[in-house]
This record gives C-alpha cells, sequence and structure tokens, in this order.
C-alpha cells in the first residue's frame, strides 16, 4: 500500500517542469530540492493511523540543473503483518527527466 496516488509532469519552458501529485488528505507532504533534485516525503499526520480515502493534489515547479531533472518520492512503509505504518521509509518511484535546454 503506497501513500502516493498519481503524479504527472508536464513541461513548462526548456528549463522547467511542473509535478502534480496526490495524497491523502490526513498526510504531509513535505519537498525539499537542490540543484534539481527534487524529494517529496509523503507520511501520516501525527495522531492517524490509517491513510483516508479523500486525496488532495499539490504542485510544485521543478527547475533543472545541468540538464536533468530529478524527482523522488519517500513513503511511509506500511507493515501487513502487524496491519500498521512504521518509521521506516521507501523511496519510490524514481523519475528523471533529460532536459534539451
Amino acid at each position: 500500500m503506497e501513500l502516493l496516488g498519481t503524479y504527472s509532469t508536464a513541461r513548462i519552458d526548456t528549463n522547467s517542469y511542473n509535478l502534480t501529485y496526490s495524497f491523502p488528505d490526513n498526510c504531509n507532504a513535505i519537498v525539499t530540492d537542490k540543484n534539481g533534485f527534487y524529494s517529496v516525503a509523503i507520511s501520516l499526520k501525527k495522531g492517524q493511523t490509517k491513510p483516508s480515502s479523500n486525496y488532495i493534489s499539490d504542485d510544485i515547479i521543478c527547475n533543472q540543473y545541468n540538464g536533468a531533472i530529478e524527482i523522488q518520492f519517500v513513503q511511509q512503509n506500511y507493515d501487513p503483518i502487524g496491519d500498521d505504518w512504521g518509521d521506516g521509509t521507501s523511496t519510490k518511484p524514481k523519475v528523471k527527466i533529460f532536459v534539451n535546454g
């Protein structure tokens, strides 16, 4: 089970892409970026035990660095054996866009 709903990218111009992604409304999504590398960390909000079925979306503008944009989603892990959300994370999916600038 993943917290990330859908995601897509759309070219804005020769240097930039728009990233749109969705996640449950009872989760936090924190974006960090450095030199064309974007990381979106998605985890349940404090006190939440299961993700909501209501998804919200967010957009960020991603700018290329040295001809590329890299995006990764870091998601809180679900433990099906214990039927709970632990402290561990998985990094998936990962996307790399080569920009012809």
